[in-house]
């Protein structure tokens, strides 16, 4: 596929030094939508007789053969289900919280809520994450405190290369400098902004906050919900396989290949495949591409089965409707 940048206050270079992305001169992008269709983003198809096509044209017009079994009740031309990106947090990301399904479809007029998950790719020595509220936090406690006091309430958890971060809807979240990484979350781009370090946007002028969103969205009782993943599976050949989220909305494992050929079904579902380190061939419907770190690829549910071959060392996220992503 071939994506969308996204410039942004705290966006850098390092996805064109690190992935290889051919960034506009000049900007500081912070995402690449690879798989995107949204009215804010829509990612086209990159090779094949459908190249230069948008994915909103392609789930149009072959939404079955793309979707699988959930396009026959959604009907063909649905939105796809799930947007995966690549990040560079140059600078710290705004203090944020994104809504649920419920939440969104009362206040956003199409839109998902968003859950999310990220895998770290690179990290500085020092970097760090915001992941949820300190034990205690209440409505109240949050609601008075000054922008500034907001970071005394918040939950600060070191990072490093191939970590995982689970971000559930309602959870407070944000990312320190010095990170990037690959994200699969809900086709959604709702965000609620509680805190923005003080400093201008793009345009020079402050960003705008979402309080009282944030207020009636954050989950401020009870444990983080879990995220399914089922953890680590190796096997004599070299294969190691990791589950690391399986939620409503969709499943995701990691996959790392010593060089020895891999095949997978599609379990009648679409497959998106993010390559984050090293390259391979792809074997699909027929098709043989060749991939490497900075790609991604969608398998549609029709092609059943997709085979690595010729991978001295490969490491790969495989997003997947709920219970569809591989585990062995």
């Amino acid at each position: 596929m071939r994506p969308v940048f996204k410039e942004r206050v705290w966006g850098g270079r390092r996805l064109a030094d690190l992935l290889g992305k051919p960034l506009p001169e000049g900007k500081p992008i912070g995402e690449s939508w690879e798989l995107a269709d949204h009215p804010h983003g829509c990612s086209t198809v990159a090779d094949g007789p459908l190249a230069g096509r948008t994915l909103r044209w392609v789930l149009e017009n072959h939404g079955k053969e793309v979707l699988g079994a959930p396009a026959l009740a959604s009907g063909s031309g649905a939105r796809f289900p799930i947007l995966l990106k690549f990040l560079d947090a140059s600078d710290r990301l705004s203090v944020q919280v994104h809504p649920d399904d419920d939440y969104a479809a009362a206040h956003h007029a199409g839109e998902r809520g968003k859950t999310e998950c990220s895998v770290i790719l690179h990290a500085k020595p020092d970097a760090w994450v915001i992941d949820g509220l300190r034990d205690g936090v209440t409505r109240d406690a949050f609601a008075a405190a000054e922008k500034g006091a907001v970071e005394d309430l918040l939950t600060v958890r070191p990072v490093k290369a191939g970590d995982l971060v689970w971000t559930p809807a309602g959870h407070v979240h944000a990312a320190g400098p010095g990170i990037v990484f690959a994200e699969i979350q809900q086709n959604s781009d709702a965000t609620y902004r509680v805190y923005d370090w003080d400093r201008p946007g793009l345009d020079g002028k402050p960003r705008r906050l979402h309080p009282a969103d944030a207020l009636e969205t954050i989950r401020f009782a009870g444990e983080k919900p879990d995220s399914g993943g089922r953890g680590r599976t190796a096997s004599e050949t070299g294969l190691v396989i990791e589950h690391l989220v399986d939620c409503r909305a969709f499943s995701v494992s990691r996959i790392q290949l010593d060089g020895r050929p891999w095949a997978a079904e599609t379990r009648g579902g679409y497959v998106a495949l993010m390559v984050l380190a090293g390259a391979a061939r792809l074997v699909s419907a027929g098709r043989t591409m060749p991939i490497r770190a900075g790609d991604t690829i969608l398998v549609p549910a029709d092609a059943s089965e997709y085979v690595f071959e010729g991978a001295e060392e490969l490491t790969v996220l495989a997003a997947a409707p709920p219970a569809k992503a591989p585990t062995q």
